[in-house]
This record gives structure tokens, sequence and C-alpha cells, in this order.
């Protein structure tokens, strides 16, 4: 067969073996390069890290007959949360110059206050280089074939159990003819010279050699496969071979994208708001705030004077009207690929988008994409990753386009930056976590994106530590807190004052969705010492609240005011640790 044919047959065998099944969609390049993403930032962060995630192992499984699944290999399969953006390149993959990637944002919000999709240019760099450049430096360093070639090998341990098997028939055909002649000169021979016949014919068998290749195992591993696929075909990978491995059999494309699915699956989740709202009039007036302790109590279903998140957002759903469909808003972010072909007979997409149609032909062309692509971006963003010391990574808003009018900022509890809008605010922020190194190495040349619209407009922010429940004592400054959602100081909180942010997150590696799945952290780090409370406290607190009310306290009155040393109707730990020291 010839080099060509033995290198068919390996792609198709390896295929196999590895249950390849191809996808492709197209992939978004951004070659465009700005000198300000290299200036001084407006506002600074540190990325976030997150804790390692490792994968859980299959139990098997007790019942009979029940197979247990292979583990994902794929890209698609190991990553549902993402859009696998595949490349259709015939050379080697260049996208994402400079490691710099470019999308949109498109929110009705956004839409009414600019007129037009904003416009995100983000340079990412890894251990202070693009993480393409990184990309492409993994993607070459295994590929060299180190083995003979896996069909050779195959090839001739066939011709080896061929010979042996010829080799054998032939010494048994012989050992046969002979017995017959023994057999037909002495029909008499007793048993025990059949025996030894038996015997001697057993003897002739050859021994049989051990095997010449170690047992094949599959592997998830991109280093592995990469050099399973060199020593297939004989060859050293070429640039295009690495980078079509890379994306479609083992990390994934460079450029993970999450779903749209994921973008507003909670947007329209406000259940503190509905709560307060009791007229159902779209606004939170003076005397709704005033009752919104009252408003909060009336959901405390098992009436243990704590009022948690699950409590409050079964009394919205109670409140909901059950044929209400809401309606969706279409993608909230979009690749430059994805705008282009956007066509009016879609109203819900092209609405989105009618801005960048510049001759009104009801289509958006690739070349009216180009040219949008090509203007200065609204915001521009530099996040450098550290797999080294992850501990100095930042994000860094270098730039907001000259006619936006935008307060940028870094969050309170800093996991992020805010880029306030008047309609609405933006919270980017970058996220990693610290595997092991050699996770790391696979991992540092891909990037995460995602945006989401986050819902629970009001009770992030309402629940200081947020740990979702609302004691006696936080309820307390209910009030107060809601008045900082007025804006305008009209005494009110209008759905607008109440809109929640757009999260934008950029990982490294599949991490983006990660972050993206809980309601965004607005916890502020406590400073107060906390005190061990006495036995006999610890047992009162049914609730866990770390006071005392009257109603969890079984003694008098008189017993409740003297330990009460402030007088705010609760007992504290430390109050009653005083009071214990008092005793001695």
């Amino acid at each position: 067969m010839s080099r060509l044919g033995n290198r068919n047959v390996a792609l198709i065998a390896f295929a196999v073996l590895s249950a390849f099944v191809p996808c492709c969609i197209g992939v978004a390049v951004c070659d465009d390069t700005s000198q300000s993403l290299d200036a001084e930032p407006l506002a600074s962060s540190p990325v976030k890290m997150l804790s390692s995630s490792t994968p859980e192992t299959q139990q098997p499984s007790m019942i009979i007959g029940v197979p247990i699944a292979p583990p994902a290999s794929l890209p698609a399969e190991k990553l549902p949360q993402y859009r696998i953006e595949l490349p259709r390149h015939n050379e080697a993959d260049e996208s994402f110059a400079d490691g710099q990637i470019q999308f949109a944002i498109t929110h009705p919000d956004l839409l009414t206050q600019i007129g037009r999709p904003l416009r995100v240019k983000a340079k990412v760099q890894v251990d202070g280089k693009p993480f393409s450049e990184v990309r492409s430096a993994y993607a070459t360093s295994p590929r060299t074939a180190e083995q003979p070639p896996l069909m050779e090998q195959l090839s001739d341990l066939v011709e080896a159990v061929a010979s042996a098997s010829e080799s054998v028939a032939d010494e048994t055909e012989a050992a046969s003819e002979e017995g017959n002649e023994e057999n037909g000169n002495d029909e008499d021979a007793d048993e025990d010279d059949d025996d030894a016949d038996d015997t001697e014919d057993e003897d002739a068998t050859p021994p049989i050699s051990p095997a010449t290749l170690d047992p094949y195992r599959m592997t998830t591993a991109p280093d592995e496969t990469m050099r399973r696929f060199a020593e297939a075909i004989g060859e050293d990978l070429t640039d295009i071979e690495s980078n079509w491995l890379l994306s479609h059999w083992t990390i994934g494309p460079p450029l993970l994208v999450v779903h749209p699915y994921f973008q507003s699956f909670r947007s329209d989740q406000r259940p503190a708001f509905d709560i307060l709202d009791r007229d159902r009039d779209g606004t939170v007036s003076q005397p709704e705030m005033l009752q919104s302790v009252e408003s909060f109590n009336k959901c405390d279903a098992n009436r243990d004077e704590v009022v948690d998140a699950m409590e409050l957002a079964n009394a919205a759903d109670n409140l909901k009207d059950p044929a209400h469909i809401p309606l969706s808003n279409g993608p909230l972010l979009w690749l430059p690929d994805d705008l282009i072909g956007i066509q009016e007979t879609d109203p819900l997409l092209y609405e989105l988008v009618r801005s960048l149609d510049e001759d009104q032909d009801g289509t958006v062309s690739e070349s009216e994409v180009n040219e949008w692509s090509v203007q200065p971006a609204d915001i521009e963003v530099s996040i450098n990753f550290s797999t080294a010391s992850p501990e100095s990574a930042r994000v860094d808003v270098v730039r907001i386009g000259k006619e936006l009018s935008a307060n940028v900022e870094p969050t309170a509890n800093a996991n992020g930056i805010d880029v306030a809008f008047e309609a609405v605010t933006i919270r980017l922020c970058g996220v990693q976590e610290s595997p092991s190194p050699e996770f790391a190495k696979a991992m540092s040349g891909q990037v995460s994106l995602g945006a989401i619209v986050d819902g629970y407009p009001l009770l992030p922010n309402l629940d200081p530590n947020d740990d979702g429940r609302f004691t006696i004592r936080e309820l307390r400054k209910l009030e107060q807190l809601l008045r900082t959602f007025d804006r305008d100081g009209d005494q009110s909180i209008t759905r607008s004052e109440a809109a929640s942010p757009i999260r934008v997150c950029i990982g490294l590696g599949p991490t983006a969705h990660r972050e993206l799945a809980n309601v965004r952290d607005t916890s502020q780090p406590e400073t107060s010492t906390s005190v061990t409370a006495p036995e006999w406290f610890q047992r009162m607190d049914r609730n866990l609240d770390n006071d005392l009310s009257r109603r969890e306290f079984p003694g008098t009155d008189e017993q409740f005011r003297s330990l009460d040393a402030d007088g705010d109707e609760l007992i504290d730990a430390s109050e009653a640790q005083t009071f214990e020291q008092s005793a001695e």
C-alpha cells in the first residue's frame, strides 16, 4: 500500500478509536489593533480566583445490565455550556491577532441610549504573552512522531501472527499423518501408547509469543492525543493539523462563547421588587418602602423570624400570572460573525442590529459588519492572566468611547469593574482557577467569554453578608438600604432604577460559565469580631441568627430586659457572654 494509502487508513482508524464527530461553525476574527489598549487604565481590579473543579468519578452501576457511559472526549461533549466555534480555515488559524477579541452587547436599554450595539474590545494576555501566541506555541509542542508509525507496527504484528499460524497448521498436519500410520501398523496398541502419542502432539505445539503492543487505552489528554495522531500517520504534524486536533478533538477552539440561552435565564427574576410592589404598578412607592419589613415578614412561611431567599422567591411566584410568558429580548452577546446575514424577516434579531444595516436593504452584510468592526471601541479592556502567580492577574478598563457618558469604578468587593451608563450598568470581570500545572499549560491558550442579564436587581444589595437570609437585625436596615436605589430622589423606586446589571466575564480556560452561573457577589468582608456564645444561648437560638428574640427566650420579661443591655429587644452573643462573666 502506498504512503498516502497508509495515511488515509490511519486517519480512519484513529477517527473510529476516538469517536470522531466533527462540528463546524464560524469563528470571529479580530485583526485590528489599538494603541489605547496599552494606555493607563481608568479602573483596575484583580482577576477573581475560582476553586479548582475536579470531575466526579463515575461509580459502577449496581443495576445489572445498565452500561456505564464512557467519559466525554470531544469538546462539544465536555463543554455543553459553550458554543463550540470551530474554524473552517485551509491555512493555520490566525484568528485573534495580538490576543484581541471583540464582541457586541445588545440590550434594549443600551440601544435606547446609544442607538446601536455596544462594541467591546478586549486584549487578553497570559503570562505577558497574547493568548493566541500561547495557543500556537502549545499546538506545535507535542506534534512530533517519536515512535514507528502505528500502522507499521500493526502490519508487523499481523504478519507475525499469520506466519505462526501457518507453522502451527503444518506441524499439526504432519503429526496427524504420522499418527495415522502408527495406528494402521499396530491396531492392537494399548491405551498407554495413545496417551504417549497425545503427549507428543501437545509438546509439538510451538509456544505463544508474548504481546508486542500494550493494550490500547482511551485518552483525553491533549498531548497524548496529538502524539498518537503523529504516530499513526508517521509524520510530524503541521500547524493546520495541530490546531485542528486541538479545536476538534481535545480542549476545543481558542475562544469559547457561552450559549445564548445562558444569557437571560434569570433576567426576569425580581422577587424582592415584586414583594415590595404591593399595588403592582411597577414602582415601589414611599408608603411601600415604609411597609417593607412587614412585606418581607409576610413571606416567613415557617415563622422562624428569619426570611430566606427561597421564601421570598416562592411568595413572589404566587403573585405572578400563570398565563404570563416573559418576552425574549434576543441574544445579548454577539461575535462579529454572528451579525452577518441578519435579515428583517427575523424582526427579533434585526431590531437589535438595525443600525448596522446602513443601506437599509433588510440584511446586515459582511462589509457593513467589517466597517462597524474597525470603528473605535466603546469599551476597551485589558486582561492579564497569570499561571505562575495568579494573585498578580489583573483586569483593566483602559478606554471609554468619547461620545459615551459612563462612570467607571471597581466594585466594592473588588470582584470586577462597573461601567455605569445612564440606563444600565455593565460589570466586567476576569476569572481563572488554580489547577495542576499540566492543566494550566493546556488551558493557558484558551479563553472563555460570556454575558448575562443578572436578574435579582434588589436582593443581593439588600443582603450585605450574602447568606440568603434576612434576620430581625438585618430587616431593621432594610428601608435604609432600599433608599440607596432612589437615584432621582423622588421617594420611590422604579423598575429602571432597580435594573439588573449586565455581567460580562472573560475567563482563562472554560471558567466563564462557572462565574456567571451564580448571582453577583456583593458581600463585604466582616469587620466585627466573632464572639463565642455560651452553651445555653446556642440552645435557645433556634433560627441560628446569633440573636435571641423574646419568642426564643424562655424566661420572663424581666430576665430578658436584664440580659438585653442595649435595649434593642435582642440578646446578642456578646451580651450573653457579658452576663456569663458577671455571674462568675
